[in-house]
């Protein structure tokens, strides 16, 4: 039986992807520009409901490959790329992956959660943004909020992480994922986009250079070059209306 990732190497994990897309330890990560920085193409289609995504690597290793369900919200379509990003590169061998809903996850789910957990909301980036008498006396749900907003990160990712840092207790948990966090955040002035799904269409990495490239070096026809080409302005036209984040 494989032993399960523990915290500090979560941790560790997190930091040395980090340093290889030139990220301190504690700030908070743009995820679209950390997958440009590391080269991975990712796609953001509709999935089945019960999908989050998936990801494969090239056999070679050179090339790695990401599709995520723009139906889920884009706080949660955050956590999946950091999910991914455990697959693909702290997994020996990594095979095709699909990231689903539910069900009894098996360790290395389990691990690749506490990754993206420790790679989107470190544990000193998040307690340096919560003020020392809310560290002492409670969180308030208006800290929360600004701490899903700044990490881009959904409620319940958020809620779990702050527990795994013994900053809330089980009780006030629950309390925390009974309401309508949609609501709650609007009432506080927030944009809502963190909390819906969007992105749909979407291409991040360098497709359109490849393809120019193969083009210039002859290994594929000019109506080919073209064909490719309009696939991604059919995406841009197709997604005009959605916000990234």
């Amino acid at each position: 039986m494989n032993k399960r990732l523990t915290q500090e190497q979560a941790s560790i994990f997190a930091t040395q992807l980090r340093s290889k897309a030139g990220l301190n330890e504690n700030e908070p990560i743009h995820i679209k520009s950390l997958l440009l920085k590391l080269g991975i193409l990712t796609r953001y289609r509709p999935l089945s409901e019960n999908a989050y995504g998936l990801s494969v690597q090239s056999t070679d290793k050179r090339y790695n490959f990401m599709l995520i369900n723009s139906n889920s919200t884009r706080g949660r379509q955050h956590f999946t790329a950091a999910h991914e990003l455990y697959h693909l590169y702290f997994v020996l061998n990594p095979k095709p992956h699909i990231c689903t809903k539910g069900g009894d996850k098996p360790s290395a789910e389990k691990d690749a959660d506490l990754f993206a957990s420790n790679l989107l909301m470190p544990s000193q980036g998040i307690i340096n943004e919560i003020p020392a008498k809310e560290i002492r006396e409670g969180i308030s749900i208006a800290t929360i909020l600004r701490l899903e907003q700044l990490f881009s990160v959904s409620h319940e990712a958020m809620v779990y992480r702050l527990k795994s840092l013994s900053l809330i207790n089980e009780s006030k948990v629950e309390s925390l994922l009974a309401i309508s966090i949609s609501e709650v955040a609007k009432a506080h002035g927030y944009n809502l986009d963190l909390y819906q799904g969007g992105n749909e269409n979407t291409t991040i990495g360098n497709f359109g250079s490849n393809a120019r490239r193969l083009y210039e070096s002859e290994k594929i026809s000019e109506s080919h070059y073209l064909e490719l080409l309009s696939l991604i302005s059919d995406d841009k036209q197709e997604g005009k209306n959605s916000i990234g984040c």
